[in-house]
């Protein structure tokens, strides 16, 4: 059986602070998308785009440690769930330009304050 607690405990964690740090739904999916790529990236030997996620994630993310954690546990997930499909790697080009655009959407749901 397949337990839904984890992800659950990481979004109430993460919306359980005050409400001006409170990430919303669309922040947490733009973290989860690029997890996701990372799993891929990590499987598939794609180390540079591997580092573009991680650097635009302390570019842009607040500090907190949650929101790391989250990152984390949606990249081990991609990268167990792209093995037991038995999936092909993405040519570089079409990683490439998901990454992309995946820090694209990243950078614009956490546009800094000023």
């Amino acid at each position: 059986m397949k337990s839904i607690h984890l992800p659950l405990f990481f979004v109430i964690f993460l919306l359980g602070g005050p409400a001006g740090n409170a990430a919303s739904d669309v922040q947490l999916a733009a973290i989860r998308k690029l997890g996701e790529l990372n799993g891929i990236a990590l499987h598939c030997k794609g180390l540079a785009e591997s580092r573009r996620m991680k650097r635009a994630l302390v570019l842009n993310l607040p500090k907190r440690r949650q929101l790391g954690e989250l990152f984390d546990y949606e990249t081990n997930r991609s990268f167990m769930k792209f093995i037991d499909a038995n999936t092909a790697c993405p040519a570089g080009d079409t990683l490439k330009e998901q990454v992309s655009a995946a820090i694209r959407e990243l950078e614009s749901v956490y546009k800094p304050e000023r």
